[in-house]
This record gives structure tokens, sequence and C-alpha cells, in this order.
């Protein structure tokens, strides 16, 4: 090795060589690269710093102490220091400060704030060498063994270098958040200054001026308004003092100095891309940077939400009930939007970008917003070509369009092809081709339902007229679906079960997960039976349709056979009157059309007609876009099957943490030893990020209170019509459908159309999400069930047998 082996200038580091110069130096380096204010110095690297006889690796053991004595009291090599020896002389020699930088330190998943050592004011070489060696000792503080083993950080991967600084004479230092580090506003910087060092801020050894600078203000106070926020005073609890209202103190930061410091610490979070924790000190008029690094553990922005959000977060909790993974966004739902965002802009109107949908960190997703569309140029000519395409486009014949039937053909072919077979590039090609063939499906409701919605708008227009817009949700019923297909399918499948007493006793004997087993040698032709079912319909959905992450029916056979324990319990109901006749009768009674000419009649019967196949052409292109889905996922566990040979998963679950365009990056197998260990990095980080947030709601439900002494224990949204009482069932997911008995009343927190069938046995539904459009709500009203939607929190506020009366009239629930 040569002495650049052991000592590099800190202006040559940047973030990606955590490896050589850990994590603190290549964050200043970086800084350093782009132009920041930091004072110079150079780095004693890992290389340099390896502890005696461990070939190269820490060790994390119980025995912390005596491990971490012998490497300070190991003598540090000749070689290195020479090289350190060198480096001091050159950097003019006198007061320096001496950090540990750690390989495993100022990562975005584990801080490692304040567990390695720091000497300041380090004079002549002999003390630096005696810092560098006691910098070298610290990784092994019992502290940070504790630390590394409770973040799951490897410790093979522990290494450390040393980073020496040219001492600042600081007048004021301290510590600078980009964001409030306890509300997680983004909004907002948050600085604690103090006289002197700021070693005694970040060590928790002052009382400091705590400052807090909204930067979305732009109003000036006084001399005091800091980066285009405004920067205020106010006595602190415990000594010190907060500024946040009035002048500042006369033993306080100076303006200037906070002016200049949002402005950098603004500008070092857009470097880097997230906010940051920044150390900092002010001498001489400048503002010098002594660290940055991510802030870890940040609550999510607060959010307030305006009227837009209040009103599509329910809608939005149904549609994505499960916090999405980075391959859910970047092999299903990102290139979906890309495809269908150029046959949308007909419509005047851009998809929203997907960040601001799906808002997050680093692939993670922390919450799901509905960004209002922006209208663009092509709304000029939207209406022309909406209304060529319900010209030229009859919903009643969608159904034989040539781009369905081609749809459906590369989805067989898909399905049809061996992917154990496949090269890693084929493979790749599947995931691709599945969103391909959905959009193309996804597509057609460009071209039908122009005519269809000119029509549902005209008959809203009419029902409001008419006082009558709660005839609308019952005038759409009856609609025939490929999911109502499926639901008579099932049906069919129970009234086996029902018909035959040793299938009806295996269903009551046994859970979902035993059936399959029991019936291939009790049943095997009723099997057979199910199986067919599964190859029709077994691309649906459990969950929901925007992630590929979640199985389909063909996967989970158990959830059919949970379905078909729950309709076999009991025969279904009679059948009632038809909503949509009944509603449609007491339309056409109104006085101004059953006393009018015969004509307006007919045009009413004719607008209905064309308004009913929206729900057609809607749900089914959704059953239709489904049909890659399995194929897809097959491809995604042969991918992980073989990311876990290679050493890049532990286990095949892991692979939904890694995004698409980073199993791109794999052009030859096997992948090489640098990119499986960045690989397993991102898996490994991202699993923990989410982890994190699982306490946090995807989409916020406020719920709305309860009225005292009115008996009144929910109010939500009305989905469907009439009354009904019963005992509380709630099904949280899935698994829990063969629990729901008839006459009960289903709670759940979220439905899809898998879920449906269930609604033949129950007495109404309650939802905390949703609205009168969700498939809850329409598939209630084709059953005649009341419905109550968005609720927020029905699941947790009522309970199992607790005997309530629900009002799809006015969306309430209430004690019965």
């Amino acid at each position: 090795m040569t002495a650049t082996d052991y000592v590099v200038p800190l202006d040559r580091v940047t973030r990606a060589d955590v490896d050589l110069a850990g994590g603190k130096a290549a964050n200043l380096g970086e800084l350093i690269r782009a132009g920041f204010p930091v004072p110079p110095g150079f780095v004693v690297t890992a290389a340099a710093c390896r502890p005696p006889d461990t070939g190269g690796h820490g060790r994390d053991t119980a025995d912390g102490a005596g491990f971490r004595a012998a490497v300070r009291d190991a003598e540090v090599p000749e070689a290195v220091r020479q090289a350190v020896r060198a480096a001091y002389r050159e950097l003019g020699g006198g007061a320096v400060a001496v950090r540990s930088s750690a390989t495993t330190e100022d990562l975005p998943q584990a801080a490692s704030a304040g567990q390695q050592d720091t000497f300041l004011h380090v004079v002549g070489e002999r003390d630096l060498l005696d810092a560098v060696r006691r910098c070298r000792a610290s990784l092994w503080t019992d502290r940070a063994i504790d630390y590394r083993a409770g973040h799951g950080i490897d410790r093979r991967r522990a290494g450390i270098a040393v980073v020496v600084q040219r001492m600042v004479p600081a007048e004021f230092a301290g510590v600078a958040f980009t964001c409030d580090p306890v509300t997680g506003d983004r909004h907002t910087v948050v600085i604690d200054a103090s006289p002197g060092l700021g070693e005694a801020v970040v060590a928790g050894l002052v009382t400091p001026e705590h400052i807090v600078v909204d930067t979305r203000r732009r109003a000036r106070v006084a001399a005091h308004s800091a980066g285009g926020g405004e920067v205020r005073v106010r006595p602190r609890a415990g000594g010190g003092t907060e500024r946040v209202a009035g002048d500042r103190p006369a033993t306080g930061l100076p303006a200037p100095a906070v002016r200049r410091l949002v402005r950098l610490a603004r500008r070092v979070e857009r470097h880097f891309g997230r906010p940051q924790d920044i150390e900092w000190a002010w001498a001489g008029g400048t503002v010098h940077l002594l660290q940055t690094r991510p802030v870890t553990a940040l609550p999510e922005q607060p959010v307030t939400p305006g009227r837009v959000q209040r009103l599509t977060a329910p809608m939005l909790a149904e549609v994505v009930p499960v916090r999405p993974y980075p391959i859910d966004l970047t092999a299903w739902v990102g290139p979906l939007v890309r495809l269908l965002e150029k046959p949308a802009r007909v419509t005047g109107f851009a998809a929203p970008p997907l960040d601001r949908m799906f808002v997050g960190e680093d692939a993670v997703v922390a919450r799901v917003e509905f960004p209002v569309p922006r209208p663009t140029w092509h709304a000029l000519t939207a209406p022309a070509h909406l209304v060529s395409a319900a010209a030229r486009h009859d919903p009643r014949r969608w159904r034989s369009d040539p781009l369905l039937d081609a749809a459906r053909h590369r989805a067989r072919a898909l399905r049809e092809r061996d992917l154990h077979d496949c090269s890693w590039p084929e493979l790749l090609a599947v995931l691709h081709e599945g969103p391909r063939i959905a959009a193309q499906v996804l597509a057609l409701r460009l071209r039908y339902l122009p005519r269809t919605g000119l029509a549902l708008a005209g008959l809203f227009a009419l029902l409001c007229v008419l006082r009558r817009r709660g005839l609308l949700g019952a005038l759409l019923t009856g609609v025939d679906t490929l999911t109502s297909e499926a639901n008579r399918a099932l049906e069919d499948l129970a009234a086996a079960v029902r018909a035959d007493p040793g299938l009806l006793d295996a269903f009551a004997r046994h859970s979902a997960g035993e059936l399959p087993g029991v019936l291939s040698q009790s049943a095997p032709s009723f099997l057979a039976d199910v199986e067919a079912f599964l190859d029709r319909y077994g691309h649906r959905d459990t969950v929901t349709p925007l992630l590929v992450s979640q199985p389909t029916w063909r996967e989970r056979p158990d959830v059919v056979l949970s379905l078909l324990t729950a309709l076999a319990s009991r025969p279904p109901p009679r059948e009632g009157p038809c909503p949509a006749a009944r509603a449609e009768r007491e339309l056409l009674s109104r006085p101004l059309l059953r006393l009018g000419p015969p004509v307006l009649r007919t045009a009413v019967r004719a607008l209905l007609g064309q308004a009913r196949w929206f729900q057609q052409v809607r749900d089914d292109t959704r059953f239709l876009a489904m049909l890659p889905l399995p194929t897809m996922r097959q491809a995604l566990r042969e991918t992980a099957r073989r990311l876990v040979g290679a050493k890049v998963l532990d286990g095949p679950e892991d692979i939904v943490h890694l995004r698409l365009d980073e199993l791109e990056r794999i052009g030859t197998w096997p992948p090489s030893p640098a990119l499986r260990a960045e690989l397993r990095a991102h898996a490994a980080r991202r699993k923990a990020a989410r982890a994190r947030l699982a306490g946090t709601p995807l989409v916020p439900l406020a719920g709305t209170p309860a009225e005292a002494g009115a008996g009144i224990v929910l109010r939500g949204t009305p989905g469907s019509a009439g009354v009904a009482q019963g005992p509380v069932r709630i099904v949280h997911d899935e698994a829990g459908f063969g629990s729901l008995r008839s006459g009960e009343v289903l709670v759940a927190p979220y439905t899809s159309p898998a879920w449906t069938p269930l609604f033949r046995r129950a007495a109404a539904v309650v939802v905390d999400t949703g609205g009168m459009a969700s498939h809850a709500a329409i598939a209630a009203r084709e059953y005649g069930i009341p419905a109550v939607m968005a609720t927020g929190r029905a699941t947790t506020r009522l309970t199992d047998g607790q005997r309530v009366r629900v009002d799809g009239d006015h969306g309430l629930v209430l004690l019965a």
C-alpha cells in the first residue's frame, strides 16, 4: 500500500466513498465539491484504521471493553503515522478537530449520532495520532455495539475512518434541522445555537437559543427575517430563549447568521434530496458547515387536508387500502400511468406526477394523496374529442371491440410462457408486458365512456330537476358485468356444496386452508370445478387492482373456499323486486313524465339505457385489466427465487422492496458482488423504513363524531338506501370471509369486488372507506341492502356481536 491508501484530502471524497471514508467524511467531501463552506481537512481512511489482527472486520462481542482497549493501546503503523503527519503539516498544523467517521454512520436509515468519539482543539502531531487511535477504538464502545445491533446493521460492514479538520474559532455554533424533527413539518428550519463551540449543544450540556423559522412566511419582523421566513423570539421554559416572537436577545445569534444559515441549510437539503441535521459554526461573519446527516426517525409531514382531500380520502383509502411497495410503483402503477398519459390527453387534463400521489422517500410510500388534475392546452379541444368519441363508439358493442380481443390474446400468450426456462431479460420482459396489456384494456374507457358518461350526466340533471337525486344509485343497478357473472358462478358452486351432505360437512368442519387436501380425497370432481372457476376468474385481485404485490384468487384459493363457506352456510335470501325496476317506475310516475307526451318517456328510457352502460364499461375494464397479474406475480416469484439463490435477498418476500429499474441493472447473471451488496442494502433499508411506518395511516380518516344522546354510534356517507339491523361481524380481510353468517351486519375497513359475494348474506354493510360510487355501495344497491360508507372508524368503534341499526338513507349507524 502507498500513503494515499491511508490519507485522502477531504475535497477528493464524495458520498459514494462511504466504505473508504465513512459517512461523516463522505457527506463533508460531497459538500466541499458542491461549493459549500466546509473547513479544510483530510481523512484517515478505513483501511488505515483497521484494528490489529481482525482481517479488517470489527468484533461486536460481549467483551467490547477488552477489544476496545486492545485497539486503543495498539501502535498506529509507521506508514499511517507518516501519512498523517505529512497531511497535518500540509494543512498548516495548529488546532484541529478530530472526528470519527464510521462506515455505518450518517446513513438514511441510521444516523449513529454520538456513538463514536470526537476530539476538539487537538494540537501537535503526538496528540493528533493519539486522537486518531482513540477514534479508531471508539467503533467498539458498548453504546456503538448496542446501536448497531438494535438497528440491524451487519457487524461485518462496520469500519471506521477519521476526519481531521482545521478548528473554527466559533463565536456561535450549534445544529440546524431543515425540518421540525418533532412534528415532521418540512416547511420549518429549526436552529439551536449557543456561544462558543457547538459540542455543548450536541451533548445537551447547555440550554441553547431555540430558533424556529417558518420558510413559508414572507412577512418581515424588524430585522429578523431569515431566508424568506419569519424569525421571532420568546422566553423558553426551563431557561434560554425560543425565538418565535419579537426581537432577538442581546446575546443571541446575529440575524445575518440566521439568514445565511437558513439559506445554506435549504441548499444542503436540496443537494442531498432529503431533510438534514447540520452542525455549524459562525465565525468572522461566515457560516461554516461541520457535518450533515439525514434526519432519521422523522415523523410524516403534518397534513392539513383541504376540501378536496377530505372528500377524496375515503375513496382513496378504499382504492389503496395497503401501503404500496417499491415494486408496485415501478412495475405496475408507474408504467400504467405513463402508458395511459398520452391517450388521456384528449380529456384535457394531465395526470399528476406519481410522487405527488404516492408521497414518501426512497420509494417507500408514507401517504397517498389526490392532487387536483391540472388542465392542459388540450382542454381547448377536449369537448370536440369527447363528442366525437361519443358519436363513433356505441357502448352496447364495446365487448366486441377488436382492441379487447387483442388484449385477451396477449394475456393468454403471456400466461402460456414457461417462466422457469426464461432468461433474466425475458423475465423482465414479462414484467414490462403486463402493464401494456392492462393499459390496452383501460384505454377502451376513452372510447366508450364518453357517450354513456354524457347520458349519465343528462340523467343526473333530470333527477335534479325532478328532485329525485336519491334514485340515481338504484337506477344504475342490475347491469350485467363480469363481476356479477363471477359472483353467479360462485353461487353455483355454493349451491353444489349445499346439495351434497358430504361437501357441506367438509366445509363446516375444515378451515379454508385445509379444504384443498380434504377435497382432493373426498370430492375430486368438485375440486376440479373450483379449478375451472379459478382458470376463468383467478386473475381477480384479492385487495386492490393497483398492487402487483398482493395475491390474486389463483394464488389464494383459500379466499374462494372461504367465500364458499360463508355462502353455503345457509340458502341465499329470496330475490326481491329489482331495485332498478322500482326506481324506474318511481321516476316515470313523476307528473312531468307521467302526464307528458309518450315521446318524453321514451327519451328518458333511452337516456337511462345509455347511462346504465357506464357501470359495465367501468367494471369490466377494471376486471379485464387484471388479466396479466397472475403471470406477472409468477415472474416476480421466479425473479425472487433467483435473487435468493444469488444471495441478493434473504427471502423471496423481500423482492417487493426493490425497484424494477434496479432489477434491470442486472445485465448478466449472476450479479456482481458489488451490485449484490447494493441491492441487499436497498431492500434492507426500505424494509426497515416501511416497518417504521406501520402505525402511520396511509390515508388519514377522521370520521365524524357521533351525536351525544341520539343513539348514533357513527356517521358516514349514504351508500345504499334502506334500514336494517343485526349483530356486527367485523371482517378485516379475506381471511375472515368464512366467519360471516346470514343476517349479520358486515363491517369492513375496505371492500373490493372480491368481497361482494358476501353481500348476499349480510343484513347491511358498514365500511371505513369508500363512497357512493365505490364497488361496495354499488353491490349493496344490487342486493338491496343498506350500506354506510366512509365512517372512518367502524372497525374500531364497533365490536363483534354488537347489535346495530344501519340507516343507509342518512348514512348513520345506531344502537339497535
